[in-house]
């Protein structure tokens, strides 16, 4: 009985059963992977725009080999070999991606340590900046001392000169009374 059943199944299938379960395979099985390639191109433009050049000679491949799988699905075993290739390419590029990765951990541990360095450097400005200010303070303090002190001095170069001119005047006038006393001797000699 089950034989005859398998043959009634063989006698109903046709081109058309078998045409329509290729398509629904190729929905089922093949076009979700394809969109899944999709994806993933989408991903790899995004993360490799520096490259983008030799992403478009394979988009240009794989846009021949999706024109040629419509036609032809012997190509499957080719499509396999690019996708592998580029596998392999990715592959390369993430260890590529995380050696930079590696290298940008170390110059942002690089870049904490000179922030660290500048915060230092900036506390010694402030404190240099403090005792400028307070030299300066004390500048000015002695500036406007000596500006005292100064203007003492002149007032006490000008009393000196007033009293050398004072001096001055006297030691001439104590001269001319010493030649009139002097005078006056010699006229008293002169009487005696």
């Amino acid at each position: 009985m089950e034989k005859k059943k398998e043959r009634k199944i063989e006698a109903g299938i046709t081109k058309k059963d078998i045409s329509e379960a290729l398509k629904g395979f190729y929905k089922e099985s093949l076009e979700p992977k394809f969109e899944q390639i999709d994806q993933r191109f989408e991903q790899i433009d995004q993360r490799f725009e520096q490259i983008d050049q030799r992403f478009e000679q394979i988009d240009q491949r794989f846009e021949q080999i999706d024109t040629r799988l419509e036609q032809h699905d012997a190509h499957f075993s080719q499509i396999d070999r690019h996708l592998i290739r580029i596998d392999t390419r990715l592959e390369q590029h993430d260890a590529h991606f995380e050696r930079i990765e590696k290298k940008l951990e170390e110059h942002d541990e690089k870049f904490r340590d000179l922030s660290t360095h500048f915060d230092e450097i900036y506390k010694r400005f402030e404190r240099i900046e403090t005792e400028y200010r307070m030299i300066s303070s004390a500048i000015d303090r002695m500036e406007k001392r000596l500006e005292r002190m100064e203007e003492k001095l002149d007032v006490e170069i000008s009393k000196r000169e007033f009293i050398e001119r004072e001096v001055l005047e006297l030691k001439s006038r104590v001269q001319i009374l010493q030649a009139r006393i002097e005078e006056i001797e010699n006229r008293l000699k002169g009487f005696s």
